[in-house]
Formats: C-alpha cells, sequence, structure tokens
C-alpha cells in the first residue's frame, strides 16, 4: 500500500534568487491561517461586532426552538429529550431528526449566549473549511500557493457561505468537513493505513451526525467514487488482487466506523425515516426528487452569480423556475476558469477523476432539467425519497477547488518549460474567456432585453405565466428587474477573469516571480467576499424570544389544549415558549398525522372536525380575520382575548386532551378511518376508531360518568387520572408512536393507534391511573453502538500513540 512520492513527473522547482520562497518560510501557513480568520471576521464582521444572532430564515422559523428546547431539557433534566410534544401533534425528537443533536461540534450552543452561540458556530466551519481544504490539497502534493488558493476558493465560495441566510447550517458542516475524508482516504493509501483509514470512519461518523443525512449519503458516494478510484491504481501499479484486499477490507472497516459512531443519530431515523416518516410514502416519486433541481437559470450562474438573481439581500430578483432561491450554487469564476487549465493542460490522473466528479454532481444537482436524472432516479437507493438534488453541490465545489489548485501547480511546475505550442493554447485560453466576458458585457449592456428574451423563448417557455398569489408578477418582470444586477455582474466577472488571466500571463512570461501567482487566491476571496456579502444579515432575536402579553396569557391558561396558528406569527414562536400547536414547522413530522393533515399541502387545516379533533380549544388569528361564529360546531366561537392586531378565540367545540369512550368502531386501514373523522357524521368525543379489536370487553350500553384527568405532563410520561364505572377506552389525543408503552395502575397494557393517529389504551372498571412512558431502549441501544464505535477509533488511536513512545524510549544500540 506504501507508494513513492508522486512528482507527476515534474522537475523539483528552485527558487528564483532574491525571491521570497513560499514553500521554505517556516511561518507561512500560521499567517495565512491569521489572514483567513481576519477575513473571515471582515464578511461577518456586522454580525460578530453586534450582539444580535446571525440571521437565517430556517434558524429563526424552527432551529431557535429546536436547539432552545434541547438545550433547556438537557441544562433541567440532564438527558436528551425523545418526544417534542409542541407541533403535530407531537413526534420523536432524536427518531425525527431535530438539527445538529450528537454533533460534537455544536456544544457552543451550550456556553455564552445561546442565540450568538448559532451563529458563531457556522462562522467557525466557515474558516475551518477552508484550513481542512488547504489541508487536503497538501496532501495531493500541491504547492503552498496552490493549496491556498484550493482553501480560499472552498471556504469563500457563494454556495458555502449563501447557506447562512437560509439558515441551513447542516449544509454547511457537512461542506467543511468533506476535505478530510478525501485527505484521510487518499493519506491511507499512502502510509499508516489502519490510522487513516479510523480516522476516515470518524470524520464519516461524524459528517453523518450532521443534521443532514441527505449531505452525508451524497458524501458517502463521493468517498466510496474515490476510494475505488485509489483501488485501481493500485491494482494497475501492481498488478496483484491480492494487493487489494487490506486497503478494501480497511477501507469497509472505515465505513463501518462511521455508521457504528453515528448510531446514536442515524439509526433511530433512518429507521422513522423510512417506516413513520411522510418521506416513506407521500414524500417520494419522480416530481418530489426533482424538486428544487438546479435549472439553466442556476446553471448560467454557476459563471455569473447575478444571472438568475435570488431572494437574498437588496437589489435581488430570483426569476428563475424555482418557488425562490435564497442560496448560490456559485463556486467562483477564478477556480472555475482555471479548473480546465488542470484538466485540459495538467491532465494529472486525480484532475480527471475529480473533473469527472465535479461532472457528476453537476448532472445530478440539474434534476429533472435533464433526462439524464431517470437513470439515477431508478438505479440508485433512496433518490425516490430525496428532493432538492442541487444539494450535491458542495461535491462540485470541492472538485472545482481542488483542481484549480493542481492548475497553479502546473504552471508552478512546467509554465515556464512548456513548449511553444503549449503555451500558445494556453495563451489563447487564457485571452479568450476574458475576452468572451467583455462580449457578452457588452451585448448585455446594450440589449440585455432582447437576450433575455431570447434565451426565455429557448429555454424558459412560461416565463410570461402569472406567479400564483403574486398579484400579477411574472418570471419576465423579475428578470427585467434583475437585469441591472444581472449586468453588473457581467462586467466584474469580466474584471476578474482578465485580472486572473493577466496573473498567469505575466507569470508565464516570467515578468514576475511566485508572488504573482499569490494575486489569484486575493483575486477569488475579493470576489468571494463582495458576492458572500449580501447572504449575511443580522436578526434582534431579542423581538422573538421575549415573552410578550400573548404568550404571558396563553401561558396561563389552565389545562392541555392546542393553539391553532391561523398565520398570525411564525409557526414554532409559540412552541418556542411551551405552547402546543396544531401544525408548526418541520417537515419530518409522523406519516399518519401528516395524512390527517392532508399531506404535504395540509388540504385538511381548515377543516373544522380535524380543528377540533387535536383539541385546538384556542384560535390565535389576525384581529381583522372573519371567523364564521359557528365554524367549529354548534358551540360560537368566542373571542378570548384582544392582543393588539391579533385576536385570541375560544373553540369550545375542541374536544379534551384525554376523554374515554365505551364506543367503537374496528377499520384496520386508518386512511379510511380519516374521511370518518373529517365528515363529520360520527360524534367523536363519544367513540373512537380503532385498527384492531381491544383486548378487553366493552359494553357500550354501559353508563360513563367519569373523566379523564390529566395529572403530569412531561417530555418523556404522562399520568392521567381515571376512575371509570365500566371497561372502556381511554383515548389520549396525543401522537401514536410504538415507543410509547402504558401502565395501568401500574399494570403494562397494549397502546392502539386511535383515530388513525392518537393512542387509546383499554382500561378495566374501578381504575384509578393511566401511565404513558416512552421507552428509551431503543435510542440507548443506539447509543451503546456510538460508543463501540467512538472506543474503536480509541483504541487505534492510543494503540499507535503507545507505540510512538516505546519507539522514542527504546535506547540506542551500542556495538559491543
Amino acid at each position: 500500500m506504501t507508494r513513492k512520492k508522486d512528482t507527476g513527473g515534474k522537475q523539483i522547482r528552485k527558487p528564483e534568487r532574491g525571491s521570497w520562497d513560499p514553500e521554505t518560510y517556516k511561518y507561512y501557513f500560521p499567517i495565512l491561517a491569521l489572514v483567513l480568520f481576519a477575513a473571515v471576521v471582515l464578511l461577518f464582521g456586522e454580525f460578530i461586532f453586534s450582539d444580535q444572532m446571525l440571521h437565517g430564515s430556517d434558524t429563526i422559523n424552527a432551529g431557535i426552538f429546536f436547539r432552545h428546547f434541547y438545550v433547556d431539557y438537557v441544562n433541567t433534566h440532564g438527558a436528551v429529550p425523545v418526544w417534542n410534544p409542541y407541533i403535530f401533534g407531537g413526534l420523536p425528537f432524536i427518531d425525527a431528526f431535530h438539527g445538529d443533536i450528537f454533533y460534537p461540534f455544536s456544544v457552543l450552543k451550550f456556553f455564552g449566549n445561546f442565540y450568538r452561540m448559532l451563529g458563531i458556530n457556522l462562522v467557525l466551519h466557515i474558516f475551518l473549511a477552508g484550513i481542512f481544504m488547504y489541508f487536503t490539497a497538501r496532501q495531493f502534493r500541491l504547492s503552498r500557493v496552490a493549496s491556498t488558493l484550493s482553501a480560499v476558493a472552498y471556504m469563500f465560495s457563494g454556495y458555502l457561505v449563501s447557506l447562512v441566510a437560509p439558515g441551513h447550517d447542516g449544509k454547511i458542516f457537512v461542506t467543511t468537513l468533506f476535505p478530510l475524508t478525501i485527505l484521510f482516504l487518499d493519506r491511507a493509501f499512502e502510509r499508516k493505513p489502519v490510522l487513516n483509514f479510523s480516522l476516515l470512519g470518524l470524520v464519516i461518523g461524524i459528517i453523518i451526525l450532521s443534521p443532514h443525512p441527505q449531505l452525508s449519503y451524497y458524501a458517502l458516494w463521493a468517498i466510496a467514487f474515490y476510494g475505488v478510484f485509489k483501488l485501481v491504481n493500485l491494482y494497475r501499479q501492481c498488478r496483484s488482487v491480492t494487493a487489494l484486499v487490506k486497503p478494501s477490507g480497511l477501507f469497509v472497516g472505515a465505513i463501518i466506523i462511521g455508521l457504528l459512531i453515528s448510531a446514536v443519530q442515524f439509526y433511530p431515523g433512518y429507521v422513522y425515516t423510512t417506516k413513520y416518516s411522510p418521506r416513506a410514502d407521500t414524500k417520494r416519486g419522480y416530481d418530489w426528487a426533482t424538486s428544487w433541481s438546479m435549472h439553466e437559470e442556476e446553471a448560467f450562474s454557476l459563471v455569473v452569480p447575478e444571472f438568475a438573481g435570488n431572494n437574498s439581500g437588496e437589489q435581488n430578483f430570483y426569476w428563475g423556475k424555482n418557488a425562490f432561491k435564497d442560496n448560490s450554487e456559485y463556486a467562483g469564476v477564478i477556480p472555475l476558469f482555471l479548473a480546465f487549465i488542470a484538466l485540459f493542460f495538467y491532465r494529472r490522473k486525480e484532475a480527471i477523476f475529480f473533473g469527472g466528479l465535479a461532472l457528476f454532481a453537476l448532472i445530478y444537482a440539474l434534476g429533472g432539467t435533464t433526462p439524464i436524472f431517470r437513470i439515477f432516479f431508478y438505479l440508485i437507493p433512496n433518490v425516490k425519497s430525496l428532493r432538492a438534488p442541487s444539494t450535491i453541490m458542495f461535491i462540485f465545489l470541492f472538485s472545482v477547488s481542488l483542481l484549480a489548485g493542481m492548475a497553479v501547480q502546473y504552471l508552478i511546475e512546467r509554465g515556464r518549460q512548456l513548449s511553444a505550442v503549449t503555451k500558445k493554447k494556453l495563451t489563447i485560453y487564457l485571452a479568450a474567456i476574458p475576452a468572451a466576458f467583455l462580449v457578452f458585457a457588452l451585448l448585455f449592456a446594450v440589449a440585455g432585453e432582447s437576450i433575455l428574451s431570447l434565451y426565455s423563448s429557448i429555454f424558459y417557455s412560461g416565463i410570461q405565466t402569472p406567479i400564483p398569489g403574486q398579484g400579477g408578477m411574472t418570471k419576465w418582470r423579475l428578470a427585467l428587474m434583475n437585469l441591472p444586477g444581472l449586468q453588473h455582474g457581467i462586467w466584474i466577472v469580466f474584471l476578474f477573469s482578465a485580472a486572473a488571466a493577466g496573473a498567469v500571463l505575466i507569470y508565464l512570461y516570467r515578468r514576475a516571480g511566485i508572488m504573482m501567482l499569490m494575486a489569484l487566491p486575493l483575486l477569488t476571496m475579493v470576489d468571494g467576499i463582495r458576492y458572500d456579502g449580501r447572504f449575511i444579515s443580522t436578526y434582534d432575536y431579542r423581538q422573538q424570544v421575549t415573552p410578550d402579553e400573548m404568550t404571558k396569557y396563553l401561558k396561563s391558561l389552565p389545562g392541555k389544549f392546542r393553539v391553532f396558528n391561523l398565520n398570525a406569527v411564525r409557526q414554532d414562536d409559540l412552541p418556542f415558549h411551551g405552547i402546543e400547536v396544531v401544525t408548526g414547522y418541520h417537515g419530518n413530522q409522523l406519516r399518519w398525522y401528516d395524512e390527517l393533515l392532508g399531506g404535504p399541502g395540509m388540504t385538511n387545516l381548515a377543516n373544522p372536525n380535524f380543528i377540533n379533533m387535536v383539541g385546538a380549544k384556542f384560535i390565535l388569528a389576525q384581529a381583522a380575520t372573519q371567523i364564521p361564529p359557528n365554524y367549529f360546531g354548534q358551540k360560537p366561537l368566542t373571542k378570548e382575548k384582544d392582543f393588539g392586531n391579533l385576536a385570541l378565540y375560544r373553540n369550545d367545540n375542541a374536544l379534551p386532551r384525554a376523554f374515554l369512550v365505551n364506543r367503537y368502531e374496528v377499520i384496520p386501514d386508518r386512511k379510511d378511518i380519516f374521511p370518518r373523522i373529517l365528515s363529520g357524521q360520527s360524534d367523536m368525543r363519544r367513540m373512537v376508531f380503532l385498527e384492531e379489536n381491544p383486548p378487553l370487553a366493552i359494553n357500550s350500553g354501559d353508563s360513563l360518568l367519569a373523566s379523564a384527568e390529566m395529572a403530569a405532563y412531561s417530555g418523556d410520561s404522562i399520568v392521567i387520572r381515571v376512575n371509570p364505572a365500566a371497561n372502556c377506552l381511554l383515548v389520549l389525543a396525543d401522537n401514536y408512536y410504538p415507543a410509547w408503552e402504558a401502565w395501568v395502575d401500574g399494570v403494562k397494557t397494549t397502546v392502539l393507534r386511535a383515530d388513525g393517529a392518537f393512542r387509546a389504551v383499554p382500561i378495566k372498571a374501578g381504575v384509578s391511573q393511566v401511565i404513558f412512558k416512552y421507552n428509551r431502549s431503543f435510542n440507548n441501544r443506539a447509543r451503546m453502538i456510538t460508543i463501540i464505535g467512538l472506543l474503536i477509533v480509541a483504541v487505534v488511536l492510543g494503540g499507535i500513540c503507545i507505540t510512538i513512545l516505546k519507539r522514542r524510549e527504546r535506547p540506542p544500540y551500542r556495538y559491543e
């Protein structure tokens, strides 16, 4: 598995006389790290030097609630929460994914100002992305200058930094760590395979622990592709199948270690997603898988990021085919410009591989834009349940960044020894690309609207169609509104590409030394910072998290109830304050509740029988909202309290959270139950629909005078007091989930799924107490598997450290 140092057939470059040589300067990396850190501080200065939080739409909508609930629960109970009762009728906390629960680098949220630490964590990852990319480029025998370009291109890319605006922290985490997987994988084929494959497994495990399983899955694809590439190269070197056995076994072992380490989140999450989530049924299929694909507009934006526009910053108008665009896939025009030099001039085998990997990622990201995606859809497992294929573009970014570094390495190694023919071809390429940008800049400046019209006639037939709910606005009007930004962007791309080409030509023709090539990472950094700034802003979290009159009043009301938030406030604002709501902001809720809601479109949300069934005793609406008094039933809706522009209504038709019934009907398929509930033809206060017969004789003719009283309610246990005069069923309007178990007066009993989504427990006459408890055993087993995976890595690292120490302590051999 060892190999000689690969110089790619190069001649070792000697430093020019009297010039500074970055390859021998011992303080190069510390200074580089300091410069990169200062640049990140400059980019995020508005946030860093404020007392506010970093703005991210998903963070504001849900991330604050999820993470605050998590931190508060851990601080109070000393354990990770297992159930979130506040949204969508309740859902498992770990299994359904609630962000970075076990991601080790997110421990920052437990220290300092919670809200600011959410942003500090992202800033830290942007910085680390550059550092990790630098080390990875060095592993590929790139010089310090070339590796600097790869690092800068990666960390200041529009793709990575723009993820701050939507608050997609999981994507940032995976993108940051991904270079380490390629670093350790490549190094494992050179030296210390056990150590490096173990470190590869550790990083894979941490990546999967990030709150984005989809990007983790894509990362595993790329790791597998590169692992096969390395094995093929190894076989070509030694022509022996036997030589592949050890690295193949260790490679598989690294994947297993990664899965073991991630088990605490991955295994419960995988089981939940495949069996209990809407993604197992309604959220799958070709339309689902191709939603949020890249389109032609986003493809052109890889070169001119302002082409399609976006919905971040001022004077930015997205006119592409997706509903909106709050991020970018821009990898930088200079890295993209240079990447083709690595592909078509350097022709190093690794350059060919990563060029192919970039092409694969781009084609996949285009999704339904090309018919090729059907190959991925039918051949690759689980693609049917994934959406937003554009998220794979972090692999494109990595490949382009590494190729850009390889291009600089090519210039350093061979640029000044090129044949006249090759130098001429390279000169033509360097001059032609900026010239093409200049031509397009002039054309758009003179006839921008005509060019857009020509473009739309070829690629965008529906551009004149009014956008639903936008008052007659069309994508064409948005394109015209974005035109000034597009024109400005093309000029900027021309200037940066011309400056980069000029720096390379000056170096090629010996007009300057290696310092001229340092202009390339500098220009890339400037281009990144000038574009990325539009995705960075601050948010005063106090306006959202400070209790107001309305939340204080709702918290003071007795009993267990849900609030139907009629678009009055953000969906997870009330849950943040400990107030349960009918829906919420999540997307991975339990599938039966999702079906009762009417699927992804929530078509049954306005159904009064659904609202009553889930116990929505209060409706929060804008003060101007007109709700018919008897819309929810015979008991009229009454205004409970005014809160300025908001009004709180009391719905006395809502069912209690827990109640007793002695009438039931068995309907084996839950999907046949929902129409019976939603039609309003059944009295749901007096009966329940079951999918199987209860293990207890229940007589519907018996009189039931008792009621159910909620005695205690917490995240993993519920205590309900009862005193029925006859055998009956206790119905709890909380979501059914197999982990919930029940005890009646200390005796374990069966938990049935009630009304297709909730819980029912058969109880005998005269019992006094029912306790629901969440069984943590499955999560605990997964945790133990994670501990085993970590112990394996610890043993490997410990063994290597002991070996190194023994070698140092061994006395020198003496000749007698």
